[in-house]
């Protein structure tokens, strides 16, 4: 190999690994396939999830469908990733194998692309004239090959990767955006709109249980077609019914050859039932349908199942709101106590010890608030505070946070440290079985003998620390998983020098996301606020922040608990 064509290699290489995005690695590979050999017909064959079969991605020179399949041997591409080596025809007339697509094709390089001893794809070159394909020309693909291999599994790594953490992030608000909707009607709704985001279906329908009439009824439809409003099935009956009974999904990729089968849609080819199960009980099922044979995969299966979990308790929590609601009189005076024994479980608003003077304040966006804070006098020089926020509003957040609370009390006096403390939370929560409901929250630990405060969260929004030496303000990383929400999460903790004048500000985020109809107030003007008013009492710029927050949203009503500690050290 030439050292000019070695040189012209090695930036082919250089340019295919710098592209993650892979549908734009497979043009990227055919421009650079054409500086090495002038090719009439370019094909980019990639494997199927059965390892074995290809299916073409990419393709230049003719009009051909994407997506054709071949099988191992068929062809000359069949036979190069059978064989695991390049199958080079300088001839294709003479050779049985080849698959004329245009007439004046003459010779044929298929090059499997191999990474770590795994078939990724095949690489096919056709061309009008044998004499393009010299030995060079061949020994170069053949190398450019082993690194577009890697190149391509960088690129399939890079959109799975970000696929999950955009699915994760999608359900993670699923989750918390359902669990504070309490009207059934616009629940389901909602949670039709945020599937899309997760399975881009064709047809949707979420069908709800009537336990006594042994029913699943279709409550919301979306493209459903000639699918009624009022469409009813029998437990037990059809796909849906075999879901609700089972309490298992239902995927199948051929409903015709299903004799289970209801056919209520004509054009339905394909289905997938996930059972909506909350506590062990069905509530309902989600049912995707689509016109292609084998549209959903066991991954749609995997995404579905912990989403319908999280819709069915948010289900199970409309349904109760609704049976509160017919209650008017009665519920308007039960809530007046709540938040009255609320308030009562929160302690003073202006404690105070020998080191260190604080103030809190809490405004809840509703009767009930989520929000949660507390003071642990340890000792005369060790204080513990924790500041935290429930997903959703209501009687559920306020029972979850009381909850809550007394578990980080129990923990706290129990003399744990920040991130075993959190810890220990965690799995109380998750022990006590609580579906779509978490806790954000951040534990802070005083030393004033050390002079030092360690911390450690949970996803509350990070604390403000003033420094008096300085007039300015930094956030403490406390960065974390949400308390309930995963088994075994771990907590790290956060340590910083204090002195005396310094202030610690502790938030929700109903302080920094509040949005008066045109923006957030967000955390630069927290900041400066506190930066501005580090002198004063923390009573004081408690309330010149309180007060900042309600001359920042005017007539807008902030739709989320606001809660403020503050702490300054003596």
């Amino acid at each position: 190999m030439t050292g000019e064509l070695l040189n012209e290699l090695l930036a082919l290489v250089r340019e295919a690994n710098a592209v993650l995005e892979p549908s734009e690695l497979l043009p990227t590979i055919a421009r650079q396939v054409r500086r090495l050999i002038d090719f009439r017909i370019l094909e980019i064959y990639l494997t199927e999830d059965d390892g074995t079969s290809l299916s073409l991605h990419h393709s230049e020179g003719y009009c051909r469908t994407e997506g054709v399949r071949v099988a191992p041997g068929e062809g000359v591409v069949g036979a190069a990733a059978q064989l695991r080596e390049p199958v080079f025809v300088p001839d294709v007339t003479r050779d049985p194998r080849h698959v004329s697509i245009a007439p004046d094709i003459r010779a044929e390089l298929a090059l499997p692309l191999l990474h770590r001893g795994r078939l990724v794809g095949v690489l096919n070159i056709e061309g009008t004239d044998a004499g393009a394909f010299t030995q060079d020309a061949r020994t170069a693909l053949r190398v450019l090959a082993n690194h577009l291999a890697v190149a391509i599994e960088n690129a399939t790594l890079y959109r799975e990767t970000r696929h999950s953490s955009e699915l994760l992030a999608t359900l993670y608000a699923v989750g918390q955006e359902t669990a504070s909707i309490l009207d059934l009607d616009e629940l389901l709704h909602r949670v039709a709109e945020l599937v899309k985001h997760v399975i881009d279906y064709e047809m949707f329908g979420i069908l709800l249980l009537d336990a006594e009439a042994g029913e699943l009824v279709l409550r919301k439809a979306v493209s459903f077609g000639e699918y009624g409003e009022k469409t009813r099935i029998k437990l037990g009956q059809g796909l849906c019914g075999t879901a609700a009974t089972t309490k298992k999904p239902v995927r199948v990729d051929d409903v015709l050859a299903d004799p289970r089968y209801v056919r209520l849609v004509p054009q339905t080819r394909s289905e997938l039932v996930i059972p909506l199960i909350h506590k062990d009980k069905v509530v309902g099922v989600f049912d995707l349908e689509s016109s292609e044979l084998g549209r959903f995969t066991e991954e749609h299966v995997k995404v579905l199942t912990p989403l319908a979990s999280q819709v069915a308790a948010a289900i199970e929590n409309a349904h109760l709101y609704d049976e509160l609601r017919t209650k008017d009189e009665r519920l308007e005076k039960e809530l007046h106590i709540a938040r009255g024994i609320q308030r009562a479980l929160f302690p003073e608003a202006c404690p105070r010890g020998r080191r260190w003077q604080a103030s809190a304040h809490f405004l809840p966006a509703r009767e009930l608030g989520g929000d949660l804070y507390d003071f642990y006098e340890l000792s005369e020089d060790t204080l513990g505070v924790a500041v935290g926020d429930v997903s959703g509003k209501g009687v559920p957040a306020a029972l979850y946070g009381a909850f809550t609370s007394g578990a980080v009390r129990a923990q706290a006096f129990g003399g744990r440290h920040p991130a075993d403390l959190l810890a220990r939370v965690n799995r109380t929560l998750r022990r006590r079985g609580v579906e779509a409901l978490f806790c954000t929250l951040v534990y802070a630990l005083f030393d004033f003998d050390a002079m030092s405060l360690t911390a450690a969260g949970s996803g509350l929004p990070y604390p403000l620390h003033y420094r008096a030496s300085s007039g300015r303000c930094t956030l403490l990383d406390v960065a974390g998983l949400p308390l309930g929400a995963f088994d075994e999460s771990r907590y790290e903790e956060c340590s910083v020098a204090i002195a005396t004048g310094d202030i610690i500000v502790f938030h929700s985020d109903g302080v920094s996301e509040a949005y008066n109809g045109h923006e957030n107030y967000g955390m630069q003007r927290l900041t400066r606020q506190v930066e501005a008013g580090g002198q004063l009492a923390p009573a004081e710029l408690g309330k010149r922040l309180t007060q900042d927050l309600h001359a920042f949203m005017g007539t807008a009503e902030n739709n989320d608990d606001v809660t403020l500690v503050v702490v300054r050290v003596e």
